[in-house]
């Protein structure tokens, strides 16, 4: 979807979105790399390139080390996931669940 996507704070997270998961462990908004113009950061300071036997790597932006941003390295069962994907809980967003707000 073409909207913008911002944190709680205001700052623009994203560019658009390609859809909400719903799984097993709850809604996560589905991204490209392409909408997120900010710069994503390891929180173990992993290389992403790493061929590590994981399901994701963990990630946040810039300046909020508190927003969770799985990049999908493996498939789950619980959820579809899909690889090179990157997920964040719609609650970490500004006026997500209200849709007359956010489009």
């Amino acid at each position: 979807m073409k909207t913008n996507v911002y944190l709680l704070d205001g700052t623009l997270f994203a560019s658009g979105f390609n859809r909400v998961v719903h799984g097993g462990r709850g809604d996560y908004v589905e991204f490209e790399s392409k909408h997120i113009p900010l710069p994503l950061i390891s929180k173990f300071d992993n290389d992403e390139t790493e061929d590590l036997d994981i399901y994701y790597w963990w990630l946040y932006p810039e300046g909020h080390p508190d927003t969770k941003v799985y990049l999908q390295k493996k498939t789950v069962k619980y959820a579809d996931y899909k690889i090179g994907k990157y997920y964040v809980s719609p609650s970490l967003f500004k006026d997500f669940r209200d849709p007359e707000k956010l489009f």
